[in-house]
């Protein structure tokens, strides 16, 4: 039995491949990606001109772009556990 991959079968292999190794580079884990939110009350440790820097209990600094928020001023972030973004924050 002579099985043969297409190309396109090929670069799709390749593909999933280089995103399941960039995963495993970053220390993470696919499940990490499809993980549920966390919410928390952060402080906002800096202010630099519109942008402020808070950090979670994950040790993560994660940047607010706009932010009208004040330095010491506690606000509510969600996040995903070792990823940098934030997926929302509000006062």
């Amino acid at each position: 039995m002579d099985f043969e991959f297409s190309p396109k079968m090929l670069a799709i292999l390749f593909i999933i491949a280089g995103v399941i190794v960039v995963f495993m580079l970053m220390g993470g884990s696919l499940t990490q990606l499809f993980s549920s939110s966390i919410q928390e009350t952060v402080q906002v440790q800096i202010k630099q001109g519109n942008t402020c820097i808070v950090e979670a209990s994950d040790g993560v600094p994660r940047t607010i772009d706009n932010c009208s928020y004040q330095q010491g001023e506690n606000i509510t972030i969600n996040y995903k556990q070792g990823f940098p973004t934030l997926e929302s924050h509000q006062q």
